[in-house]
């Protein structure tokens, strides 16, 4: 008995991916072009858009960008518009900001605070209120949001991710409950440590402020990981397509942690 390919309904879906020019956000976008998305990746940077959309680009596949900042009102009315007017709709959405920088309580101002809710919060309530309108016609739509375990188990040092994460948790979870019955799912995937540039980024700091070695303090985590070894970003673009596709349609207003077994809450 033949095997059934369960990305077979992605053939005529249109994304759109924001944070898409690195790291897991261009590992989702490479993965859905794969299965024949049309994608749409958004970032601040052009220069690293054009980069990633000419690693992307290929004779079946379709994929274009945005320069754009999610932290700003105007950004997702935007990136919707330029969406339908390449391909007409967004079937799938997803939201993946970078994180805020770490500090405690008496280390942020408000603008800081003021940025990181615009950045991983706000942005995900605008580009959802922008697609859904157009999900609820067709009775189709998938809205996914990567996240942090640090929404669930929170640290004074990582307060500005904590805080938003976890607005966005609750903030999905009221999506699902509301749109559910037009066939809208709406999931967080709350990743632990992915090799990507933010985290050495974080590593680097943190060694810097512990007066250690990057490589000490790199091994000292990876090492705390049960799995004892940090995720790829391709590996965590596996389970958005699952998420994007038809076989996951009863999954919906879930945080899903994947951290090889990092969290210790259930």
């Amino acid at each position: 008995m033949e095997k059934k390919n369960i990305y077979n309904n992605f053939k005529n879906k249109v994304a759109i991916v924001t944070g898409g020019s690195e790291g897991i956000g261009f590992a989702v976008a490479r993965a859905l072009t794969k299965k024949g998305v049309k994608v749409l990746i958004v970032s601040r940077n052009k220069k690293k858009l054009q980069l990633a959309k000419k690693k992307l680009s290929s004779k079946d596949a379709k994929i274009d960008f945005y320069v754009g900042d999610v932290s700003k009102k105007e950004t997702a009315s935007k990136v919707i518009n330029k969406c339908n007017k390449l391909w007409g709709k967004a079937d799938i959405l997803i939201n993946n900001a970078g994180g805020p920088p770490p500090g405690n309580l008496l280390n942020h101002k408000d603008v800081e605070w003021e940025k990181t809710i615009n950045t991983n919060l706000l942005s995900v309530v605008r580009f959802s209120r922008s697609v859904i309108p157009s999900m609820k016609k067709k009775k189709w739509g998938r809205i996914i949001s990567i996240s942090s375990t640090i929404s669930k188990e929170p640290t004074p040092r990582m307060i500005l991710s904590a805080t938003s994460r976890a607005g966005v948790a609750s903030f999905t979870k009221s999506l699902a409950l509301e749109f559910a019955e037009f066939n809208i799912t709406s999931n967080v995937i709350s990743v632990g440590g992915v090799l990507t540039k933010r985290l050495e980024q974080l590593i680097i700091k943190q060694a810097k402020n512990k007066n250690q070695k990057f490589n000490d303090l790199f091994f000292n985590i990876k090492n705390s990981i049960p799995a004892k070894r940090f995720a790829k970003p391709d590996e965590i673009a596996s389970y958005v397509l699952f998420l994007c596709s038809e076989e996951s349609a009863y999954i919906n207003g879930q945080n899903l942690i994947i951290d090889g077994g990092l969290t210790k809450g259930y």
